[in-house]
């Protein structure tokens, strides 16, 4: 019998090690941007800890925690991190801070693991109150929060919604068709083939009553 108590104490003493152990690595936690330089944040983990006697307490803000977007082949996708904007923050198993400062392979500087010094904040990761509050479901959508401005994709057609301004040159194959609004340009227009609104060929039209000297000529045909 008391070799029993004594093994069940054994194995709480075990698991009760276990757990305090597991409690001081970390994975992933929401977080909320508190400033952003354009590469990494400075953010406030949104999750308390909790110590083995139950005393609640926040975790210091991180600094320096790149953020994520889609970066690669020369190209990128960005969106302006602002404060209090949501995300995640995962963190390395590994201590990141000699790739971080060279971008090549590095030992561990540090033997730390899972910690909260070795964070990437990925953004866009929301709580209910702060969930995209008109969200397209019918293709992809690039857009701001309501919606009012947006280049949305689907099968065979790109929507555009807002006004566009367009910098170097645009060459188009297929039709244009525009339903309001005036044309203005700064420069030639040139065209192969012009045609009014009533069908007349602006290469090839003629006009009536042809008058020689300072009389008008009449309507185009």
């Amino acid at each position: 019998m008391l070799g029993e108590k004594m093994t069940d104490s054994l194995f709480e003493a075990i698991e009760n090690q276990i757990k305090r152990a597991q409690s001081n690595i970390y994975t992933a936690l929401p977080a909320k941007v508190i400033s952003f330089d354009g590469h990494t944040v400075q953010c406030q983990p949104m999750i308390n800890r909790v110590l083995a006697n139950g005393q609640e307490v926040s975790i210091p803000p991180l600094v320096d925690v790149p953020a994520q977007f889609p970066h690669a082949g020369g190209f990128c996708i960005t969106v302006p991190i602002t404060a209090g904007d949501e995300g995640l923050v995962i963190f390395s198993s590994r201590c990141i801070d000699g790739w971080f400062a060279s971008g090549n392979v590095s030992k561990p500087l540090d033997n730390r693991i899972n910690d909260l010094s070795d964070g990437f904040f990925i953004v866009g990761c929301n709580s209910v109150p702060n969930k995209i509050p008109d969200f397209y479901h019918d293709g992809l959508s690039m857009q701001t929060d309501d919606g009012s401005t947006h280049i949305r994709l689907t099968n065979g057609t790109i929507y555009i919604k807002g006004n566009i301004e367009h910098e170097g040159n645009m060459n188009q194959i297929g039709s244009y068709n525009q339903t309001d609004g005036n044309t203005n340009s700064s420069g030639t227009i040139t065209a192969q083939d012009v045609k009014t609104n009533k069908g007349i060929d602006l290469n090839t039209h003629t006009h009536t009553d042809v008058k020689s000297g300072n009389e008008k000529t009449g309507a185009p045909t």
